[in-house]
């Protein structure tokens, strides 16, 4: 009887590991309620246009610089919107209302007859990406800005970088008055 028990028993675990095999196989074989999952992300546009100053065009001397060139400030723009276009407008005065491009003699100088108070110079923006078109000149003025497939070898990305120069003339100190000369270059941008 005790065999009888035994083999009852080794029946009954192999039944049920039999069973447990059979559930479990099962699970794999048939589909779950769910069987994929959606996983969306999205690309933003990002447009960076940014321009930094020259800390060195902020007190220099004219005299010296005469017939020279003087580096303002630096532009970059990147933009990997496929469809953006850009152009910069580039004008004379802090608020772009100046007919040229000039240093002025400030307010608060003192000025004797006889004595000149402004200094016309050219701008440049002069572009270092070699498919990029350079612009000079003495007053308000346009740019296209960036080109395509230069960054990374990636067409949909617009890309430019470069410098705004400003081209100081051969002048005589002389007939000038002394003190501070001040100008503004306003670069402004617009999405075509």
């Amino acid at each position: 009887m005790t065999d009888h028990r035994l083999t009852k028993e080794v029946q009954r675990i192999f039944l049920t590991i039999a069973a447990l095999v059979f559930m479990v196989s099962s699970l794999y074989a048939s589909p779950l309620p769910f069987t994929n999952f959606e996983v969306r992300g999205q690309m933003p546009v990002q447009e960076i246009f940014r321009v930094q100053q020259n800390q060195a065009a902020l007190n220099f001397n004219l005299a010296e610089s005469r017939n020279s060139i003087v580096q303002v400030g630096s532009y970059t723009l990147v933009s990997n919107n496929s469809n953006s276009q850009f152009r910069m407008a580039i004008r004379p005065g802090e608020f772009g209302d100046q007919d040229q491009f000039a240093f002025v003699l400030d307010e608060d100088e003192p000025l004797l007859a006889g004595q000149l108070s402004v200094i016309p110079f050219t701008v440049r923006v002069a572009s270092d990406v070699s498919q990029a078109v350079s612009v000079a000149g003495s007053q308000a003025m346009q740019k296209d800005l960036g080109v395509r497939g230069v960054y990374a070898n990636n067409e949909a990305i617009l890309y430019e970088t470069g410098e705004i120069l400003a081209e100081i003339p051969d002048f005589d100190p002389d007939l000038y008055a002394t003190g501070w000369y001040s100008a503004a270059i306003q670069l402004s941008i617009e999405v075509l």
